[in-house]
């Protein structure tokens, strides 16, 4: 072989080289919310090493980080600097009542070199870098491979998708928003009842009504642009993340996510709208039994959450939001009151109000949850949930109508392009207007920031001293003086020239990082400043600064997690599998078996060859794992992200939409209908004998109860009373009985009177004879005497009386007569006697 042929072997091996390290072409989605990704392997090396360079830069081009990379077919030229607009260096938050710091340093923003109007933005984090590159073609986002692939052997340490490729399978809520429509409604007519101070009332109209303070309103709102946030975390978001570290990140990460989304934006020539952190509170573990932690309590439904948040005065923020890891019901995710230019109470730059209920609240809160349906989502899901809860803040309703819902349009060209941010059910994710604002929310929130960002947005990129972190032109942050227990440094209180300054004589203060001394010294080398982890020392130290530098990292495969990772590069994210040369693979279930015992166990195969796809605790595996069976924590997916593993280790499949929504898809299935008409058209006889069935049975019906119907037609017989019926005031009866007389014991007689009662002592006498009685006996006798009875000759005195003596007889049974036990009566012209 000559120098030519193996300078073009060389050529070649170097260009497949080039692609096997920093880009890999998988066929395979990485999980259920993204369809392909590729590989990046880099030197991760290097780019710490240019990190600490910037970090350390005094001039402004060593202020630079650059990377390069290949994947998806093209090439990444990055070039960034340090983004302050988001954290500064040593963010201090409010953690169980002590002030702590962290190091934001190694956030980034920045632009492909050489690609005008590009964008790329995130953080690098043990030389790995983490975030989202906006180009030409669309947006990529790169993230750390352990947090998809920690079970699988990988020769790559991150990965990067397309836009494209991101799908969201979850829904905001039952309705697919963040609440169902009965919430939203109670939510909207609570913001109603605000009773406004009427001071502060009287104010805004006049500051309204003066046309030069419009101006100069208008004219402050040009570079008004940064929304300051306050951001609080309770006690069971903590204990899944576990350390302070993790929850700052995750922070990060969501105002990251959003303030791309809104920056992008044009919100009618409004544009560049961003976030700031201005306050962090984290509430620990220990936080759980302190009382005056409104979040202690467990179990609390989204509404409530909400308005413990809301019942805090959160007057010097623009918004104030709570993270969390509760399962709300319905799989709700977020919650947040919505914004309005006027007329309710309610979003950004809300101030504390007394409402209809006697309380004060602030309105201009709102709720995240990483948790949904025992199922903690990806970081993506819930960017996209914040993006959305946020986006209620700043006035936008869900969107609605033809115009803002091009997915359900019947033109197949809108369908394409997907529904938008606002929409109020599910989006797939790939489609072009998934991560987008509809005009119909964008012309809701810039009717509300026209109106109402002036009273409480910042310019952007303002340091903003008291909100405890250190930030360009400040020596240090211990926040305000109710909050400043910093011997070191000026509060925020303090006149402009000293406030945020370390004080004479200091060195150091602890808001520049946990290796200053309270005495505003540096600590000694060798002192600890963070805590030993499962894959990393304990943190020391170095006796010339206030931060604390990286912790070295523990062997790499030592085990970690329950013994279900192994520790790479000082953090947890391998797989158990590993440790021995194999791949993590899921243990799927086999046809008619969803309730097998392996699908919550960790299992491996052999590489490139999924078929060997076993349990730690197989047979197959016994070399390496000595048939000792590995399960997964409680929680995690299972049965190919079917269903998640309970506590008793057996996979749950999940149902996402309940038991009312299956009874609502059971009786409003059209399929339904369709079987049911195609069963008519095949049974045509059948439907017919089951009509005439039915017509006999209601002309049955009719015939047999029209009998006792009353009627007012006079040549119809009079209604049988029905058994056990009372007619004493039946309306059809010739006479009317009298009262507590039933009249249903004989066939022939319309009533029977009680046991005693003297007939003929009654004034008028209610009894008509029957047909064919004789009244011969006496010209005013209405009554025809039963055998037996005496009458007298002369004549009555009374019209409707006759004087009549007893046989010795007491009962009478002639059958067209009633039985009845007769009285003695003696009448007189002048007085009735009866004994």
């Amino acid at each position: 072989m000559d120098l030519a042929d193996m300078l073009v072997v060389k050529f070649f091996c170097f260009v497949y080289l080039i692609n096997y390290t920093q880009g890999y072409h998988y066929g395979n989605p990485l999980n259920k919310y993204v369809r392909h990704y590729e590989g990046l392997s880099y030197n991760t090396y290097e780019l710490h090493d240019k990190h600490l360079r910037v970090k350390r830069a005094l001039h402004h081009q060593d202020k630079f980080l650059h990377l390069d990379f290949h994947a998806h077919g093209r090439h990444f030229n990055l070039r960034m600097k340090r983004d302050t607009s988001l954290f500064a260096e040593d963010l201090k938050v409010d953690m169980g009542g002590q002030e702590v710091n962290y190091d934001t340093s190694h956030v980034y923003t920045g632009e492909i070199y050489g690609e005008k109007g590009t964008l790329s933005h995130g953080s690098v984090v043990d030389g790995k870098f983490e975030g989202f590159i906006q180009t030409y073609q669309g947006t990529f986002y790169v993230e750390p491979a352990e947090r998809y692939l920690k079970d699988r052997d990988v020769p790559f340490h991150s990965v990067i998708y397309h836009e494209d490729d991101i799908n969201y399978p979850h829904k905001y809520g039952p309705e697919g928003g963040c609440a169902d429509h009965s919430v939203f409604e109670r939510m909207k007519k609570y913001q109603a009842t605000a009773m406004e101070e009427p001071n502060k009332k009287l104010h805004a109209e006049e500051a309204s009504s003066d046309p030069v303070l419009l101006r100069k309103r208008r004219t402050a709102q040009i570079e008004k642009n940064t929304c300051q946030l306050f951001i609080q975390t309770d006690h069971l978001f903590f204990k899944y993340y576990k350390t302070r570290e993790a929850v700052i990140a995750q922070i990060s990460s969501h105002i990251k996510a959003i303030d791309a989304i809104y920056q992008g934006t044009d919100f009618m020539g409004i544009r560049n709208i961003s976030f700031m952190v201005k306050r962090i509170r984290i509430n620990t573990t220990t936080d759980e039994r302190d009382r005056s932690n409104p979040f202690r309590f467990a179990n609390i439904g989204v509404e409530k959450f909400l308005e413990l948040n809301s019942e805090q005065n959160h007057d010097d923020y623009c918004l104030a939001y709570v993270f969390t890891d509760r399962d709300f019901d319905d799989g709700v995710l977020g919650l947040a009151w919505v914004g309005a230019p006027a007329g309710s109470s309610g979003g950004i730059c809300e101030k504390s109000k007394l409402y209809s209920d006697g309380k004060k609240k602030s309105l201009n809160t709102g709720i995240i949850t990483v948790q949904n349906y025992a199922s903690h989502v990806p970081p993506k899901v819930s960017h996209i949930t914040f993006a959305h809860e946020v986006g209620h803040n700043f006035g936008s309703p869900h969107d609605s109508g033809s115009e803002c819902t091009p997915g359900e349009s019947k033109t197949q060209d809108k369908k394409e392009k997907g529904n938008y941010i606002m929409y109020a059910r599910a989006t797939s994710g790939d489609k072009l207007n998934n991560n987008k604002f509809s005009v119909c929310s964008v012309r809701n929130i810039s009717q509300v920031l026209e109106k109402k960002r002036g009273s409480c947005f910042v310019e952007s990129g303002q340091p903003i001293c008291g909100n405890g972190l250190v930030e360009p032109g400040e020596e240090c942050d211990c926040g305000y003086s109710d909050q400043c227990r910093d011997q070191c440094c000026y509060d925020a209180d303090q006149p402009d020239n000293r406030k945020c300054k370390l004080k004479p004589n200091k060195v150091c203060s602890p808001s520049q990082g946990p290796c200053c001394t309270p005495e505003c010294y540096y600590k000694g080398r060798n002192e600890k400043c963070r805590e030993e982890s499962e894959c990393a020392h304990q943190g020391m130290c170095n006796g010339g600064t206030a931060q604390c530098p990286t912790s070295e990292p523990k062997a790499n495969f030592t085990a970690c997690h329950g013994e279900t990772q192994v520790c790479l590069n000082g953090g947890c994210s391998g797989s158990i599998c590993e440790k021995y040369g194999l791949e993590v693979c899921t243990c799927a279930s086999v046809e008619g078996k969803d309730e097998t015992d392996e699908l919550c166990h960790v299992c491996c195969s052999e590489k490139m060859n999924p078929n060997t796809c076993s349990s730690t605790g197989s047979e197959k595996l016994a070399r390496f794992f000595n048939k000792k069976i590995t399960t997964l924590p409680a929680g995690s997916p299972c049965n190919d992200f079917k269903g998640y593993c309970d506590v008793f280790m057996r996979c749950r499949l999940v149902d996402a939409d309940g038991p009312l929504a299956r009874l609502k898809k059971a009786i409003f299935n059209p399929e339904l209908y369709e079987n049911i008409a195609e069963w008519i058209v095949a049974h045509w006889w059948a439907v017919l004998l089951m009509g005439i069935a039915l017509i006999m049975l209601m002309a049955g019906f009719i015939k047999i109860c029209s009998v006792h119907t009353p009627s007012s037609n006079p040549k119809l017989p009079p209604p049988k009373p029905l058994p056990g019926e009372c007619l004493s005031s039946h309306p059809a009866l010739p006479p009317k009985p009298l009262p507590g007389e039933c009249l249903s014991s004989h066939p022939a007689l319309p009533y029977k009177p009680l046991p005693g009662e003297c007939l003929s002592s009654h004034p008028a006498l209610p009894y008509k004879p029957l047909p064919g009685e004789c009244l011969s006996s006496h010209p005013a006798l209405p009554y025809k005497p039963l055998p037996g009875e005496c009458l007298l000759s002369h004549p009555l005195s009374h019209p409707n009386h006759y004087q009549v003596s007893v046989c010795r007889h007491t009962q009478l049974s002639h059958p067209n007569h009633y039985q009845v036990s007769v009285c003695c009566h003696t009448h007189s012209p002048t007085q009735t006697t009866t004994r």
